[in-house]
């Protein structure tokens, strides 16, 4: 059954149409913009029912966070509202809204826009499935391409793996519950291949350098990091239903951020570096570090889990670390 989550600050109007839209939905109730957040981002609804004119955070305020929110965005959203004046209908679908509609609406018309705009979200839907398993497929072989060019075999296809057995043990224990679920890992994984996109961008005499690097040549790889999310900027703006473009965006920025705050490029520490290019960075590395690169041979399993531990607290988060730990057994079972 379709949830639809109605906000309204009079209780009576609420109660109305919840028993409008009784047997045909599940219905969440909510009094105040915040509330409909907070029931939102527990229980995600299929479409929301605003009112306008409320106290705090009114109407447009709400569709405003809503659409700031890459996991309640899609979700249409049909303003219930008694204004007649033509200029909040025009601000309502400018903003994003699916539909205006006068209240009180008869029973069998509130329950016809509802029932369109559900269905219409549901082709809409299919057609993003589709266009995500094409992205997917054209990404996949881009960063294949990235990888064999630059000597790099392989990794586009253990990178996404690595980050998903990492991600799911670090949702079995409940780390970072209000940063990690289940979607935001699918994206996640998804997004793994394009993190090192911006070395398209570097010229092969420093990528390919088989000694070591110039400080000058140094300081023109770290731009990798910048000119990769530069790239992927260019995809999410231009398919703002893929999510993963704008976590890929973010890994592709930050996955060289160091927990102590001397990565690059932007020198973030901690918890300011996202979740996503914490589990990318250990993963990422590990996967580097066993493998033979043109200025070294690849290290053991042993050797690459030592490094990692000894740089735990340092370049990596140590709840990171110290769940690798636990999955160091099957990471290795993917290099053997």
């Amino acid at each position: 059954m379709k949830r639809i989550l109605v906000v309204d600050d009079n209780l009576s109007l609420l109660k109305q149409v919840e028993s409008q839209l009784f047997g045909s939905y599940e219905v969440m109730l909510a009094k105040s913009g915040p509330m409909a957040l907070k029931i939102a981002r527990h229980k995600r609804p299929d479409l929301f029912l605003l009112d306008v004119e409320m106290p705090g955070m009114d109407g447009f305020q709400l569709l405003a966070k809503i659409k700031e929110d890459p996991k309640l965005s899609g979700i249409p959203v049909i303003f219930n509202s008694s204004l007649t004046d033509p200029d909040p209908q025009v601000r309502a679908f400018k903003m994003g809204a699916r539909d205006f509609i006068i209240k009180p609406a008869p029973q069998d018309m509130l329950r016809y826009r509802i029932e369109l705009h559900l269905r219409l979200a549901d082709y809409t839907d299919r057609i993003d499935r589709t266009v995500m398993a094409l992205s997917g497929i054209m990404t996949e072989s881009f960063a294949e391409l990235i990888n064999f060019r630059y000597k790099m075999e392989g990794h586009s296809q253990r990178a996404p793996k690595l980050c998903a057995i990492l991600g799911e043990e670090l949702l079995r224990r409940g780390r970072y519950a209000h940063e990690l679920d289940a979607p935001d890992l699918q994206h996640i994984v998804r997004a793994a291949p394009l993190h090192d996109i911006g070395n398209i961008t570097i010229p092969d005499h420093i990528l390919l350098k088989p000694g070591p690097l110039s400080r000058e040549e140094k300081e023109e790889m770290k731009q990798h990091t910048s000119r990769g999310a530069e790239i992927l900027d260019q995809f999410s703006q231009r398919l703002p239903a893929q999510c993963f473009f704008h976590y890929a965006k973010l890994i592709a920025l930050t996955h060289h951020e160091s927990w102590n705050g001397e990565g690059y490029p932007g020198g973030l520490s901690g918890e300011a570096i996202p979740v996503c290019s914490r589990i990318v960075a250990v993963a990422d590395v590990y996967d580097d570090l066993t493998s033979d690169r043109v200025y070294r041979p690849r290290m053991t399993h042993e050797e690459a889990c030592r490094t990692i531990r000894e740089e735990k607290g340092r370049r990596f988060d140590p709840l990171v670390v110290e769940t690798f730990e636990t999955v160091a057994d099957t990471f290795k079972s993917l290099r053997t």
